[in-house]
């Protein structure tokens, strides 16, 4: 049978969507105030991989420097550390804890299909780039108190 809040339930996928949408409004929000430019949201390829990339972002480089910047002498820093770091992040959020945190939902299979998707992503489009880096963005919304937001750096390590 399928009851409120069951599969099937449209309210409950309307909620769950809503939860999300949430999420990564605070997520993307939150990247933005620390300095990283958002570069698309909720990417979906055009065809064969399912699934979709919640935010793909720049973090800059250490010391704030743009591509570009010619103030640094060192030919070597100006090709490795002036550029940022594309990053793909995860956004998962959830309203209570009754099915664990949030970011315990990116599990190997998760973490395969992100890089799948991320390699199509890389493949389609330019972005200046030192390195690449897969992180998870955690959003416990909290009713009448603010979320808690954790962000979790680099969970895809052996990757990249």
């Amino acid at each position: 049978a399928r009851g409120p809040g069951g599969e099937g339930d449209t309210r409950a996928g309307a909620s769950r969507q809503s939860t999300g949408r949430c999420g990564e409004d605070l997520a993307a929000t939150y990247l933005e105030d620390i300095g990283w430019k958002v570069l698309e949201r909720n990417w979906r390829p055009d065809h064969g991989l399912r699934g979709e990339l919640d935010i793909i972002a720049l973090e800059p480089a250490p010391g704030g420097r743009e591509p570009g910047d010619e103030s640094i002498g060192s030919e070597q820093m100006t090709r490795t550390s002036v550029r940022p770091t594309l990053v793909v992040v995860e956004v998962k959020t959830r309203s209570s804890l009754r099915q664990g945190p949030p970011a315990a939902a990116v599990d190997p299979r998760k973490l395969a299909r992100l890089r799948a998707l991320t390699a199509a992503w890389v493949a389609t489009h330019e972005a200046p780039r030192a390195g690449l880096r897969l992180d998870v963005i955690s959003i416990l919304l909290r009713d009448a108190r603010p979320a808690l937001l954790r962000h979790h750096r680099a969970v895809d390590a052996s990757w990249g």
